[in-house]
């Protein structure tokens, strides 16, 4: 169900909920570009399991207002007024892809409310770490943003048109070809699809300048050091990752303290969160986790374990 409220600075900050509504509240921060409804496909697993699922929109996407000049240390203040909107003093932070860097602001920031902190296939910081393992079509368009911004906007308007096209097209099976197996298994089913589109289009169906604008939080200055977050981070990657390379999550999970990385040998970008959400959910609320789907489909490394 979707809610917009308004925030102190006057904006509209929309979201939308899933799960249980009596459960415990987790924060979902979704993917670029993608929006709130990209949190319907755990929906049945966060029922569940107990969990409360708040899927904000990031300002200017889906149902939200833009920002201008906002930074990712501003997430703090907006995700303090939801929380208090929706009647929660702690909570779980869920993210994928390009909500990662969202719950290490707020790892740092909000230590003492969060109960757990969860990062599927997060986009790094690309300042520090570089954009070389980024997937090609990433790279360009970071290079299009710095050299043809006009062009960008252009790009991410077909990309509007593409997601709206019929299921099966020749244009999604020339985009699926360019994924891992796993991943053209869990896009082949037409419920995880659809959603996959209709999430995109809460983003693209927004002017390219706000899609834009909140793409260019990865190309800038985190502002803050992740060495310095204190709580513990369950990182988790597919090793088939074609979008996301997990080696940028090997590298930044082994900068935390507190960080374990869940690696799959057989996941890519798409079907790591789909195929093991219900690990991810229970792992996040500490509770016995199912038996893995199938025979070493995924194994736990702890990169970094409890040091003082």
């Amino acid at each position: 169900m979707d809610h917009v409220i308004t925030l102190s600075n006057g904006l509209r900050l929309g979201y939308a909920e899933y799960g249980d509504p009596r459960g415990e509240v987790a924060f979902y921060f979704h993917g670029w570009p993608s929006s709130r409804l990209q949190g319907s496909l755990f929906d049945d697993l966060a029922k569940k399991h107990g969990m409360r699922l708040i899927c904000p929109d990031r300002p200017g996407i889906g149902l939200s207002d833009p920002q201008p000049g906002r930074t990712l240390e501003d997430w703090q203040q907006t995700l303090t007024e939801l929380a208090a909107h929706v009647g929660a003093d702690n909570w779980h932070v869920i993210a994928w892809s390009g909500g990662g860097p969202y719950v290490l602001a707020t790892a740092l920031l909000m230590p003492k409310r969060l109960l757990s902190a969860s990062i599927i296939c997060g986009a790094p910081p690309l300042k520090f770490l570089g954009d070389r393992e980024m997937f090609w079509i990433y790279r360009l368009l970071i290079q299009l943003r710095k050299l043809l911004p006009t062009v960008l906007a252009g790009i991410l308007k077909l990309g509007a048109v593409i997601a709206r096209m019929k299921p099966g097209c020749l244009m999604h099976r020339l985009l699926l070809k360019m994924l891992g197996a796993e991943d053209r298994r869990v896009l082949s089913d037409p419920k995880v699809f659809k959603v996959v589109c209709e999430a995109t289009l809460g983003a693209l169906e927004r002017p390219a300048a706000d899609v834009i604008a909140d793409a260019d939080i990865y190309l800038s200055e985190w502002g803050f050091e992740v060495s310095r977050i204190t709580v513990p981070i369950h990182f988790w990657h597919g090793k088939q990752d074609r979008n996301i390379d997990w080696t940028y999550t090997q590298r930044l999970a082994s900068l935390i303290p507190h960080a374990t990385a869940h690696l799959s040998e057989h996941d890519g970008h798409y079907s790591l969160p789909v195929t093991h959400a219900e690990r991810i959910i229970t792992t996040a609320m500490q509770k016995s986790p199912p038996p893995d789907e199938r025979p070493g489909g995924l194994m736990t490394n702890i990169l970094h374990t409890l040091k003082r």
